[in-house]
């Protein structure tokens, strides 16, 4: 029952990528009339017992530094989500006629249907700071495709 049947799995699982909180001004004054140009004080831990999508780190861990100085804050000590998805496809081969052959196949992206979030909003003042608002380039929801090849 099972002959010529064939089913393909693949996963894709990546820890997510670094980001550093930044100001929304710069307040280091070494880059005159940018914004988000310059790193903060780090005041406590940035990990949060439990992450959501709208505090994906604790935003109270980093304040302005004084006008004038640098901030303590590392470069790039944060991480964004992980990124996962599970692709499946599933191939049926039935013989036609001498040498040609159909072949049927389903396939399913992202077949738990897997937000993949892009890293949050770390400029220290901005609007929706400490929030995951987009999704990492390249997202796709869940796909399902049919498909028929026809081999001779």
């Amino acid at each position: 029952m099972l002959h010529r049947w064939q089913v393909n799995l693949a996963g894709v699982w990546s820890t997510g990528l670094p980001f550093t909180v930044l100001n929304v001004n710069d307040v280091s004054n070494t880059n005159p009339g940018a914004g988000a140009a310059d790193r903060p004080d780090q005041k406590g831990d940035s990990a949060l017992p439990h992450r959501s999508v709208s505090r994906y780190f604790n935003t109270d861990a980093f304040v302005a530094q004084d006008f004038g100085t640098l901030g303590t804050q590392r470069g790039n000590q944060l991480y964004g989500p992980p990124s996962r998805h599970l692709n499946v496809s599933l191939f049926k081969t039935a013989s036609l006629h001498k040498e040609a052959t159909l072949q049927f196949r389903a396939e399913v992206f992202n077949i738990t249907n897997t937000a993949n979030f892009a890293s949050p909003n770390a400029v220290l003042g901005g609007a929706n700071y400490g929030q995951l608002t987009q999704m990492t380039a390249g997202y796709t929801p869940r796909e399902i495709q049919f498909a028929l090849r026809l081999q001779y």
